[in-house]
């Protein structure tokens, strides 16, 4: 089944990024880095605006729950 991915959170910078996404999959969602302009961020920790996670839509509600402790 192909979930339609929308944006849990947009950070100042992939490090912060990466956080979100660590914390996220351990909960065994599977979610994604996308930086301004739609590039995939590999593991380059430098300073950029904008960068977003995503995570299956349908998988929304528990990402945020997992996220909203540390980054809210």
């Amino acid at each position: 089944m192909n979930d339609k991915h929308i944006v849990i959170g947009i950070f100042e910078n992939e490090l912060y990024a990466l956080v979100a996404k660590r914390d996220i999959r351990e909960a065994g969602i599977k979610a994604n880095i996308f930086r301004e302009g739609g590039n995939v961020i590999l593991h380059m920790l430098h300073q950029a605006e904008g960068v977003k996670v995503l995570v299956p839509e349908t998988q929304e509600k528990i990402a945020k729950e997992i996220l909203q402790p540390r980054f809210l």
